[in-house]
């Protein structure tokens, strides 16, 4: 996907010498919405990641190469729940790396400041989108409707509905006209299969109420108790990016956001059962062997 996004751009640059095809939505036109696009290289950096700390020294610098290459990209998707993601899943890599080899916390500082500095320069040299959310936050102090533009309309017409059915939602299957006055179509489109709440969390109190939005949450918690209590860096790095991702995108509504969470979630989850029995058995044969 990431060669390809590339390539067009590249191809595009030097056919027009436009180089909006870098960014956001001209940068994953053939694989649709950059949240989603995103997503995935935020799972392959993660994958990325865990291969490098299992590594042999002397090829750990070729993870370091495709770690760098997916960081650039998801930046140049340029999308706000990715990047977020990003952060969170670099800062806790980090320190990971550091209780796993019993490094000093200072490095974990240096890190840090690290990331701060190279994002710092990818926003100054590239600035485009992210570039022009950051000068708003610097001028405009962190105003929502200003930050989230239509989102936050969206939100606040989500939210009301989801008040007025609160305990079991409005369900599925619905058409938009039946709950959406002239002015809030004018907003969200009545034409569309459901109401895009552009949150999932919203999404599911909308549809399926407290009820659904409890059984969410505590799927949710446990999942990460489940990640935490076993040690499995991929399903916690895997739940904390969907969770990012669904406070802005509405993830299990859309084919990719379900494909998706689903296939990694499944593999991470199983990883451990099917891999510690493996290690094992080659300790053994190593030991045999010496």
């Amino acid at each position: 996907m990431l060669l390809i996004c590339w390539g067009n751009a590249f191809t595009q640059f030097f056919k027009t010498g436009n180089t909006s095809f870098f960014y956001y939505a001209l940068f994953s036109h053939f694989f649709g919405h950059t949240s989603y696009c995103a997503l995935i290289v935020c799972i392959a950096l993660c994958i990325a990641f865990h291969l490098y700390i299992n590594s042999k020294k002397t090829y750990r610098w070729l993870w370091i190469i495709l770690l760098l290459f997916f960081v650039v990209s998801i930046y140049f998707f340029q999308s706000r729940s990715g990047i977020l993601a990003l952060v969170f899943i670099l800062i806790i890599s980090l320190f990971y790396y550091l209780h796993a080899y019993k490094k000093s916390y200072w490095y974990g500082i240096g890190g840090i400041v690290i990331i701060l500095l190279f994002t710092f320069t990818l926003t100054k040299l590239f600035p485009s989108r992210v570039g022009y959310y950051v000068k708003k936050v610097t001028i405009e102090q962190l105003q929502p409707e200003k930050m989230l533009g239509l989102r936050n309309s969206i939100w606040q017409i989500t939210c009301k509905l989801a008040m007025e059915n609160k305990m079991l939602g409005i369900g599925t299957g619905y058409h938009n006209e039946s709950f959406l006055t002239e002015a809030e179509a004018q907003i969200i489109n009545k034409h569309t299969s459901f109401i895009n709440a552009h949150n999932q969390y919203l999404q599911t109190f909308l549809e399926h109420g407290l009820v659904g939005l409890i059984i969410l949450i505590v799927a949710i918690l446990y999942s990460l108790y489940y990640a935490i209590k076993t040690k499995n860096y991929l399903l916690l790095m895997l739940l904390i990016t969907i969770c990012i991702n669904m406070f802005f995108e509405s993830m299990l509504e859309r084919n990719k956001g379900i494909f998706a969470f689903t296939l990694f979630f499944c593999l991470f989850v199983v990883k451990n059962i099917f891999l510690q029995p493996f290690v094992k058995n080659n300790h053994q044969l190593l030991e045999k062997f010496q």
